[in-house]
Protein backbone atom coordinates (compact mmCIF):
# COMPACT_ATOMS: atom_id res chain seq x y z
CA UNK A 1 0.00 0.00 0.00
CA UNK A 2 1.58 3.16 -1.15
CA UNK A 3 1.80 5.99 1.51
CA UNK A 4 -0.73 8.50 -0.51
CA UNK A 5 -3.13 5.19 0.10
CA UNK A 6 -2.41 5.18 3.77
CA UNK A 7 -2.80 8.95 4.15
CA UNK A 8 -6.02 8.94 2.87
CA UNK A 9 -7.06 6.08 4.53
CA UNK A 10 -6.26 7.69 7.89
CA UNK A 11 -7.66 10.97 7.14
CA UNK A 12 -11.25 9.11 6.43
CA UNK A 13 -11.27 7.55 9.74
CA UNK A 14 -10.56 10.83 11.36
CA UNK A 15 -13.10 12.44 9.81
CA UNK A 16 -15.57 9.58 10.83
CA UNK A 17 -14.57 9.97 14.31
CA UNK A 18 -15.21 13.51 14.22
CA UNK A 19 -18.58 13.09 12.47
CA UNK A 20 -19.25 10.46 15.60
CA UNK A 21 -18.05 12.86 17.66
CA UNK A 22 -20.30 15.83 16.75
CA UNK A 23 -23.69 13.21 16.82
CA UNK A 24 -22.76 12.27 20.36
CA UNK A 25 -22.42 15.65 21.65
CA UNK A 26 -24.84 16.34 24.62
CA UNK A 27 -27.50 18.25 23.62
CA UNK A 28 -27.08 22.10 24.45
CA UNK A 29 -30.61 24.12 25.57
CA UNK A 30 -32.32 25.81 22.88
CA UNK A 31 -33.23 29.68 23.43
CA UNK A 32 -36.92 29.35 24.00
CA UNK A 33 -39.00 33.19 23.86
CA UNK A 34 -41.01 33.59 27.28
CA UNK A 35 -44.40 34.38 26.32
CA UNK A 36 -46.08 36.49 29.08
CA UNK A 37 -48.25 37.94 27.57
CA UNK A 38 -51.66 38.02 29.20
CA UNK A 39 -49.39 38.70 32.56
CA UNK A 40 -50.16 42.24 33.91
CA UNK A 41 -46.92 45.24 33.54
CA UNK A 42 -46.96 46.05 36.88
CA UNK A 43 -47.53 45.16 40.19
CA UNK A 44 -51.05 46.16 41.38
CA UNK A 45 -51.06 49.87 43.49
CA UNK A 46 -53.87 52.19 44.59
CA UNK A 47 -53.99 54.67 41.90
CA UNK A 48 -54.23 57.22 44.74
CA UNK A 49 -50.69 56.03 46.32
CA UNK A 50 -49.15 58.07 42.97
CA UNK A 51 -48.18 61.46 43.28
CA UNK A 52 -46.28 62.31 40.66
CA UNK A 53 -46.46 61.92 37.12
CA UNK A 54 -43.49 62.24 34.39
CA UNK A 55 -44.29 62.03 30.38
CA UNK A 56 -40.97 62.49 28.36
CA UNK A 57 -41.61 62.79 24.43
CA UNK A 58 -39.16 63.66 21.81
CA UNK A 59 -39.17 66.97 19.49
CA UNK A 60 -37.97 65.30 16.20
CA UNK A 61 -37.34 69.06 14.34
CA UNK A 62 -35.42 69.99 17.20
CA UNK A 63 -33.95 66.42 18.08
CA UNK A 64 -34.69 67.14 21.93
CA UNK A 65 -36.69 65.48 24.78
CA UNK A 66 -39.67 67.39 26.66
CA UNK A 67 -40.70 66.92 29.54
CA UNK A 68 -43.85 67.31 31.59
CA UNK A 69 -44.15 66.64 34.87
CA UNK A 70 -47.03 67.12 37.52
CA UNK A 71 -46.10 66.02 41.07
CA UNK A 72 -46.71 67.56 45.22
CA UNK A 73 -44.11 69.76 45.80
CA UNK A 74 -44.05 70.57 49.87
CA UNK A 75 -47.74 69.24 49.65
CA UNK A 76 -48.85 71.91 46.85
CA UNK A 77 -49.98 70.23 43.57
CA UNK A 78 -47.71 71.62 41.29
CA UNK A 79 -46.29 71.59 37.62
CA UNK A 80 -42.92 71.21 38.57
CA UNK A 81 -41.89 71.26 34.39
CA UNK A 82 -43.83 75.22 33.87
CA UNK A 83 -42.04 76.55 37.25
CA UNK A 84 -44.07 74.84 39.52
CA UNK A 85 -47.33 76.47 38.91
CA UNK A 86 -50.38 75.36 40.61
CA UNK A 87 -52.28 72.42 39.42
CA UNK A 88 -55.80 71.02 39.79
CA UNK A 89 -54.42 67.59 39.67
CA UNK A 90 -55.65 64.90 42.40
CA UNK A 91 -58.15 63.77 40.49
CA UNK A 92 -56.43 64.01 37.15
CA UNK A 93 -53.35 62.12 38.35
CA UNK A 94 -55.47 59.35 40.38
CA UNK A 95 -57.14 58.62 36.97
CA UNK A 96 -53.97 58.76 35.11
CA UNK A 97 -52.73 56.40 37.22
CA UNK A 98 -56.22 54.08 37.33
CA UNK A 99 -55.84 53.71 34.06
CA UNK A 100 -52.28 52.15 33.79
CA UNK A 101 -52.88 50.18 37.10
CA UNK A 102 -54.11 46.73 35.10
CA UNK A 103 -51.94 47.24 32.23
CA UNK A 104 -51.64 43.84 30.64
CA UNK A 105 -49.18 42.92 27.99
CA UNK A 106 -50.70 42.01 24.62
CA UNK A 107 -48.93 39.93 21.84
CA UNK A 108 -44.94 40.07 21.30
CA UNK A 109 -44.50 41.84 18.04
CA UNK A 110 -40.91 42.20 18.51
CA UNK A 111 -38.03 41.25 20.53
CA UNK A 112 -35.35 43.07 18.38
CA UNK A 113 -33.85 46.11 19.54
CA UNK A 114 -33.36 46.91 15.92
CA UNK A 115 -37.24 46.89 15.42
CA UNK A 116 -37.62 50.05 17.98
CA UNK A 117 -37.56 52.59 15.66
CA UNK A 118 -40.71 50.28 13.15
CA UNK A 119 -42.87 50.47 16.19
CA UNK A 120 -41.97 53.86 17.85
CA UNK A 121 -40.37 52.17 20.22
CA UNK A 122 -37.01 54.59 20.95
CA UNK A 123 -36.73 55.86 24.31
CA UNK A 124 -36.64 59.72 23.92
CA UNK A 125 -34.73 60.24 26.88
CA UNK A 126 -31.54 58.63 24.78
CA UNK A 127 -32.55 59.16 21.57
CA UNK A 128 -30.07 61.32 19.31
CA UNK A 129 -30.39 64.28 17.16
CA UNK A 130 -32.37 62.92 13.61
CA UNK A 131 -33.49 59.85 15.63
CA UNK A 132 -37.05 59.30 13.93
CA UNK A 133 -39.45 56.44 15.50
CA UNK A 134 -39.12 57.62 18.93
CA UNK A 135 -41.83 56.88 21.83
CA UNK A 136 -42.85 58.84 24.67
CA UNK A 137 -42.14 57.76 28.27
CA UNK A 138 -44.34 57.78 31.07
CA UNK A 139 -43.11 57.16 35.00
CA UNK A 140 -45.98 57.40 37.94
CA UNK A 141 -44.15 57.63 41.04
CA UNK A 142 -45.36 57.21 45.13
CA UNK A 143 -45.10 59.45 47.82
CA UNK A 144 -41.80 57.65 48.57
CA UNK A 145 -40.57 58.22 45.33
CA UNK A 146 -40.77 54.34 44.44
CA UNK A 147 -41.95 53.59 40.81
CA UNK A 148 -45.18 52.47 40.60
CA UNK A 149 -45.25 52.13 36.70
CA UNK A 150 -43.04 53.13 34.03
CA UNK A 151 -43.29 52.51 30.19
CA UNK A 152 -42.74 53.55 26.76
CA UNK A 153 -45.25 53.97 24.34
CA UNK A 154 -45.00 53.98 20.45
CA UNK A 155 -47.38 53.93 17.34
CA UNK A 156 -51.00 52.58 17.31
CA UNK A 157 -51.27 49.30 15.92
CA UNK A 158 -52.21 49.11 12.25
CA UNK A 159 -56.26 48.92 11.41
CA UNK A 160 -56.45 48.78 15.92
CA UNK A 161 -56.62 52.36 16.87
CA UNK A 162 -57.28 50.52 20.48
CA UNK A 163 -54.12 48.82 20.58
CA UNK A 164 -50.42 50.88 20.90
CA UNK A 165 -46.93 49.21 20.85
CA UNK A 166 -45.36 49.32 24.21
CA UNK A 167 -42.42 48.28 26.04
CA UNK A 168 -40.40 48.69 29.18
CA UNK A 169 -37.10 50.73 29.21
CA UNK A 170 -34.21 49.10 29.32
CA UNK A 171 -36.26 46.05 27.60
CA UNK A 172 -36.09 44.92 24.13
CA UNK A 173 -39.60 43.32 23.62
CA UNK A 174 -42.02 45.52 22.51
CA UNK A 175 -46.13 44.39 23.32
CA UNK A 176 -49.57 44.86 21.71
CA UNK A 177 -51.55 46.76 24.37
CA UNK A 178 -54.77 47.81 25.41
CA UNK A 179 -53.71 50.65 26.25
CA UNK A 180 -55.61 54.50 26.76
CA UNK A 181 -53.62 57.46 27.10
CA UNK A 182 -56.84 59.80 27.44
CA UNK A 183 -55.46 60.85 30.94
CA UNK A 184 -52.07 60.83 30.28
CA UNK A 185 -51.88 64.18 28.99
CA UNK A 186 -49.21 66.47 28.34
CA UNK A 187 -51.66 69.44 27.79
CA UNK A 188 -50.62 72.23 30.22
CA UNK A 189 -54.63 73.09 29.84
CA UNK A 190 -55.56 69.60 31.34
CA UNK A 191 -53.86 70.35 34.92
CA UNK A 192 -54.86 73.65 35.84
CA UNK A 193 -57.59 75.59 36.95
CA UNK A 194 -58.17 77.03 33.00
CA UNK A 195 -60.82 79.68 33.98
CA UNK A 196 -58.50 82.78 34.63
CA UNK A 197 -60.40 85.57 36.13
CA UNK A 198 -62.69 83.05 37.47
CA UNK A 199 -66.03 85.92 36.23
CA UNK A 200 -69.37 85.87 36.52
CA UNK A 201 -70.84 87.37 33.75
CA UNK A 202 -73.86 88.12 35.54
CA UNK A 203 -71.63 90.66 37.99
CA UNK A 204 -70.05 92.65 34.54
CA UNK A 205 -71.50 96.09 34.90
CA UNK A 206 -68.93 97.91 32.91
CA UNK A 207 -65.33 97.48 30.55
CA UNK A 208 -63.18 100.40 29.74
CA UNK A 209 -60.75 99.76 27.33
CA UNK A 210 -57.76 102.18 27.23
CA UNK A 211 -56.03 102.31 24.08
CA UNK A 212 -52.51 103.97 25.21
CA UNK A 213 -49.15 103.04 24.55
CA UNK A 214 -45.94 103.89 25.66
CA UNK A 215 -43.06 105.80 24.37
CA UNK A 216 -40.56 103.33 25.54
CA UNK A 217 -37.41 105.99 24.80
CA UNK A 218 -38.63 108.73 26.27
CA UNK A 219 -40.62 106.42 29.30
CA UNK A 220 -43.70 108.57 28.66
CA UNK A 221 -47.25 107.67 28.00
CA UNK A 222 -49.06 108.39 24.16
CA UNK A 223 -52.45 108.75 24.41
CA UNK A 224 -55.00 106.42 22.66
CA UNK A 225 -58.53 106.25 22.36
CA UNK A 226 -60.79 105.58 25.31
CA UNK A 227 -64.02 103.01 24.86
CA UNK A 228 -66.30 102.78 28.39
CA UNK A 229 -68.82 100.47 27.95
CA UNK A 230 -71.75 99.65 30.19
CA UNK A 231 -74.06 96.41 30.45
CA UNK A 232 -77.50 96.03 31.81
CA UNK A 233 -77.45 92.16 32.43
CA UNK A 234 -80.99 92.66 33.31
CA UNK A 235 -82.11 93.57 30.18
CA UNK A 236 -79.22 92.41 28.01
CA UNK A 237 -78.24 95.16 26.84
CA UNK A 238 -75.31 97.38 26.25
CA UNK A 239 -73.85 101.04 26.26
CA UNK A 240 -71.15 103.43 25.03
CA UNK A 241 -70.39 106.88 25.73
CA UNK A 242 -70.54 109.19 23.14
CA UNK A 243 -72.33 107.15 20.09
CA UNK A 244 -74.00 109.87 17.86
CA UNK A 245 -77.91 109.99 16.56
CA UNK A 246 -75.98 108.91 12.90
CA UNK A 247 -74.53 105.88 14.45
CA UNK A 248 -75.15 102.52 15.79
CA UNK A 249 -73.37 100.35 18.44
CA UNK A 250 -72.47 96.95 17.09
CA UNK A 251 -73.26 94.13 19.77
CA UNK A 252 -72.43 91.68 18.53
CA UNK A 253 -68.60 92.40 18.61
CA UNK A 254 -69.40 93.39 22.58
CA UNK A 255 -71.10 89.78 23.16
CA UNK A 256 -68.03 88.13 21.94
CA UNK A 257 -65.74 90.33 24.00
CA UNK A 258 -67.53 89.40 27.46
CA UNK A 259 -67.53 85.99 26.93
CA UNK A 260 -64.15 85.82 25.66
CA UNK A 261 -63.34 87.18 29.33
CA UNK A 262 -65.87 84.71 30.90
CA UNK A 263 -63.81 81.92 29.06
CA UNK A 264 -60.19 83.72 29.01
CA UNK A 265 -57.94 80.46 29.01
CA UNK A 266 -54.09 80.35 30.06
CA UNK A 267 -51.92 78.87 27.51
CA UNK A 268 -48.36 79.43 29.33
CA UNK A 269 -47.53 81.26 32.54
CA UNK A 270 -43.67 82.52 33.46
CA UNK A 271 -43.00 83.30 37.33
CA UNK A 272 -42.58 86.65 37.83
CA UNK A 273 -38.83 87.92 40.06
CA UNK A 274 -39.61 87.63 43.51
CA UNK A 275 -39.22 91.36 44.03
CA UNK A 276 -42.23 92.11 41.62
CA UNK A 277 -44.34 89.47 43.10
CA UNK A 278 -44.12 90.87 46.56
CA UNK A 279 -44.54 94.58 45.30
CA UNK A 280 -47.95 93.23 43.81
CA UNK A 281 -49.40 92.19 47.35
CA UNK A 282 -48.77 95.41 48.77
CA UNK A 283 -50.37 98.69 48.19
CA UNK A 284 -47.25 100.67 48.02
CA UNK A 285 -46.09 102.91 44.84
CA UNK A 286 -44.06 100.00 43.40
CA UNK A 287 -39.78 100.39 43.57
CA UNK A 288 -38.49 97.54 41.34
CA UNK A 289 -35.15 95.98 41.30
CA UNK A 290 -32.94 95.92 38.32
CA UNK A 291 -34.02 91.91 37.72
CA UNK A 292 -37.74 93.09 37.52
CA UNK A 293 -37.79 96.11 35.73
CA UNK A 294 -35.96 93.73 32.67
CA UNK A 295 -38.05 91.08 33.48
CA UNK A 296 -41.55 93.57 32.81
CA UNK A 297 -39.63 95.11 30.03
CA UNK A 298 -38.91 92.41 28.09
CA UNK A 299 -42.80 91.13 27.55
CA UNK A 300 -43.78 94.65 27.24
CA UNK A 301 -44.59 96.42 30.40
CA UNK A 302 -43.02 99.68 31.90
CA UNK A 303 -43.37 101.51 35.29
CA UNK A 304 -44.25 105.47 34.13
CA UNK A 305 -43.90 107.63 37.22
CA UNK A 306 -44.78 104.70 40.07
CA UNK A 307 -47.55 103.37 37.37
CA UNK A 308 -47.01 99.76 35.57
CA UNK A 309 -48.04 100.18 32.30
CA UNK A 310 -47.89 98.18 29.00
CA UNK A 311 -46.72 98.52 25.59
CA UNK A 312 -50.82 97.59 24.25
CA UNK A 313 -53.17 99.51 26.59
CA UNK A 314 -55.18 97.78 29.03
CA UNK A 315 -59.18 96.88 28.96
CA UNK A 316 -60.57 97.46 33.02
CA UNK A 317 -63.43 95.33 34.23
CA UNK A 318 -66.04 96.19 37.09
CA UNK A 319 -67.87 94.03 38.58
CA UNK A 320 -71.15 94.29 40.89
CA UNK A 321 -69.39 92.65 43.66
CA UNK A 322 -66.92 95.31 43.91
CA UNK A 323 -63.82 93.43 41.83
CA UNK A 324 -62.10 95.77 39.63
CA UNK A 325 -59.71 93.72 37.60
CA UNK A 326 -56.97 95.38 35.45
CA UNK A 327 -55.88 93.25 32.02
CA UNK A 328 -52.54 94.59 30.90
CA UNK A 329 -51.57 93.50 27.75
CA UNK A 330 -48.10 92.87 26.61
CA UNK A 331 -45.29 91.71 23.59
CA UNK A 332 -46.02 88.45 21.73
CA UNK A 333 -45.06 85.46 23.67
CA UNK A 334 -42.57 83.54 21.48
CA UNK A 335 -42.66 79.83 21.85
CA UNK A 336 -45.70 79.35 23.71
CA UNK A 337 -48.13 76.41 23.00
CA UNK A 338 -49.74 73.58 24.76
CA UNK A 339 -48.37 70.77 24.61
CA UNK A 340 -51.10 68.47 23.23
CA UNK A 341 -51.73 64.99 24.18
CA UNK A 342 -49.97 61.19 23.44
CA UNK A 343 -52.16 61.04 20.54
CA UNK A 344 -50.43 63.80 18.29
CA UNK A 345 -54.07 65.34 17.72
CA UNK A 346 -55.19 68.70 18.21
CA UNK A 347 -58.41 70.10 19.88
CA UNK A 348 -59.05 72.69 16.70
CA UNK A 349 -61.59 74.87 19.24
CA UNK A 350 -58.10 75.10 21.47
CA UNK A 351 -57.29 78.72 21.38
CA UNK A 352 -53.78 77.68 22.37
CA UNK A 353 -53.23 76.35 18.81
CA UNK A 354 -53.18 79.55 16.77
CA UNK A 355 -50.02 81.12 15.55
CA UNK A 356 -49.33 83.75 18.12
CA UNK A 357 -49.98 84.06 21.49
CA UNK A 358 -49.41 87.10 24.14
CA UNK A 359 -48.58 88.26 27.44
CA UNK A 360 -50.99 89.42 29.96
CA UNK A 361 -50.17 91.01 33.37
CA UNK A 362 -53.22 90.74 35.56
CA UNK A 363 -54.30 92.69 38.80
CA UNK A 364 -57.30 92.98 40.72
CA UNK A 365 -58.54 95.96 43.09
CA UNK A 366 -61.81 96.43 45.18
CA UNK A 367 -63.80 99.31 44.69
CA UNK A 368 -66.28 99.81 47.03
CA UNK A 369 -68.42 102.55 44.93
CA UNK A 370 -69.21 99.10 42.72
CA UNK A 371 -71.47 98.02 45.01
CA UNK A 372 -74.32 99.62 45.93
CA UNK A 373 -75.23 101.18 49.13
CA UNK A 374 -78.61 100.26 50.91
CA UNK A 375 -81.80 101.84 50.69
CA UNK A 376 -83.33 102.51 54.21
CA UNK A 377 -85.97 103.07 54.75
CA UNK A 378 -87.23 105.99 57.14
CA UNK A 379 -88.63 105.55 60.32
CA UNK A 380 -92.26 106.13 60.62
CA UNK A 381 -92.91 108.99 63.45
CA UNK A 382 -95.07 108.50 66.48
CA UNK A 383 -97.77 111.14 66.01
CA UNK A 384 -97.97 114.22 68.60
CA UNK A 385 -99.16 112.51 71.93
CA UNK A 386 -102.99 112.69 71.49
CA UNK A 387 -103.60 109.93 72.85
CA UNK A 388 -102.56 108.44 76.15
CA UNK A 389 -98.98 106.68 76.88
CA UNK A 390 -99.30 103.33 76.38
CA UNK A 391 -102.38 103.40 74.13
CA UNK A 392 -103.03 101.26 71.22
CA UNK A 393 -102.42 103.14 68.41
CA UNK A 394 -98.97 103.98 70.13
CA UNK A 395 -97.75 100.58 70.54
CA UNK A 396 -98.57 99.80 67.03
CA UNK A 397 -96.36 102.94 65.80
CA UNK A 398 -93.23 101.37 67.93
CA UNK A 399 -94.08 97.61 66.54
CA UNK A 400 -93.62 99.42 62.98
CA UNK A 401 -90.55 101.49 64.06
CA UNK A 402 -89.11 98.15 65.31
CA UNK A 403 -89.99 96.27 61.96
CA UNK A 404 -88.06 99.10 59.61
CA UNK A 405 -85.28 99.39 61.95
CA UNK A 406 -84.52 95.49 61.56
CA UNK A 407 -85.52 95.85 57.92
CA UNK A 408 -82.44 98.31 57.46
CA UNK A 409 -80.19 96.41 60.23
CA UNK A 410 -80.51 93.61 58.12
CA UNK A 411 -79.95 95.88 54.90
CA UNK A 412 -76.68 97.43 56.25
CA UNK A 413 -75.32 93.70 57.45
CA UNK A 414 -75.75 91.84 53.88
CA UNK A 415 -74.11 94.95 52.83
CA UNK A 416 -71.48 94.96 54.84
CA UNK A 417 -71.02 91.07 53.99
CA UNK A 418 -70.44 92.26 50.46
CA UNK A 419 -68.07 94.59 51.21
CA UNK A 420 -65.95 91.88 53.35
CA UNK A 421 -66.71 89.20 50.61
CA UNK A 422 -65.46 91.55 47.55
CA UNK A 423 -62.16 92.42 49.70
CA UNK A 424 -61.58 88.87 50.82
CA UNK A 425 -62.64 87.68 46.89
CA UNK A 426 -59.73 90.36 45.15
CA UNK A 427 -57.03 89.12 48.42
CA UNK A 428 -57.23 85.82 46.48
CA UNK A 429 -57.57 86.59 43.14
CA UNK A 430 -54.33 88.63 43.92
CA UNK A 431 -52.33 86.05 45.41
CA UNK A 432 -53.36 84.12 42.32
CA UNK A 433 -52.32 86.94 39.93
CA UNK A 434 -49.37 88.06 41.97
CA UNK A 435 -46.29 85.75 41.26
CA UNK A 436 -47.13 85.26 37.13
CA UNK A 437 -47.45 86.23 33.42
CA UNK A 438 -49.94 85.08 31.87
CA UNK A 439 -49.94 83.76 28.15
CA UNK A 440 -52.87 84.12 26.29
CA UNK A 441 -54.08 83.53 22.75
CA UNK A 442 -53.73 86.10 19.91
CA UNK A 443 -57.36 85.49 19.18
CA UNK A 444 -58.75 86.32 22.25
CA UNK A 445 -56.67 89.37 22.87
CA UNK A 446 -58.20 91.08 19.29
CA UNK A 447 -61.71 90.07 21.16
CA UNK A 448 -60.94 92.10 23.80
CA UNK A 449 -58.75 94.46 22.66
CA UNK A 450 -61.77 96.49 21.20
CA UNK A 451 -61.55 99.96 19.08
CA UNK A 452 -64.02 102.48 18.41
CA UNK A 453 -64.01 101.16 14.85
CA UNK A 454 -64.90 97.38 15.26
CA UNK A 455 -68.18 98.07 17.31
CA UNK A 456 -69.53 101.51 15.68
CA UNK A 457 -71.58 101.59 12.90
CA UNK A 458 -72.95 104.60 10.71
CA UNK A 459 -76.48 104.76 10.06
CA UNK A 460 -77.37 104.63 6.55
CA UNK A 461 -80.81 106.93 5.72
CA UNK A 462 -81.20 105.50 2.55
CA UNK A 463 -81.46 101.99 4.19
CA UNK A 464 -85.40 101.13 4.32
CA UNK A 465 -84.72 98.45 6.72
CA UNK A 466 -81.42 98.88 9.05
CA UNK A 467 -80.51 95.61 11.19
CA UNK A 468 -81.87 95.88 14.64
CA UNK A 469 -79.06 97.21 17.26
CA UNK A 470 -78.68 99.37 19.94
CA UNK A 471 -78.28 103.04 20.95
CA UNK A 472 -75.63 104.96 23.30
CA UNK A 473 -78.23 104.21 26.00
CA UNK A 474 -79.05 100.21 25.78
CA UNK A 475 -82.30 101.39 23.94
CA UNK A 476 -83.27 99.25 20.73
CA UNK A 477 -82.95 101.14 17.47
CA UNK A 478 -84.52 100.27 14.04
Amino acid sequence: MTETAKTGIFAAFAVAFLLIAWIARPAVPGRVALDDSGERFFAQFDPLEATSLEIVDFDEETGTARAFKVAQVNGIWSIPSHENYPADAEKQLAEAAASVVDLIKGPTASDRPADHELYGMIDPTTAQVGAIGVGTRVKLESHSGSTLAEFIIGKTVKNKPELRYVRVPQRDRVYTVAVNTDKLSTNFEDWIERDLLQLNQDELIEITVNDYSIDEFNQRIVPGGLLRFSYDETAGTWGLEGVGEDEQLLTEKLDDMKQALDDLKIIDVHRKPAGLSAQLRTEDQMQLDSESVRSLQSRGYFIVNGRLLSNQGETIIQTSIGVQYALRFGEIALGATATGDLSGSADETDESSSEANRYLFVTADFNPDLIPEPQLAELPEIPAATQPQGSALEEVMQEARERVDQENLRKQEEYQESLDAGRQRVSQLNDRFADWFYVISDTVYNKIRLTRADVIAQIDEETTDPPTTQTGDGSDAQ
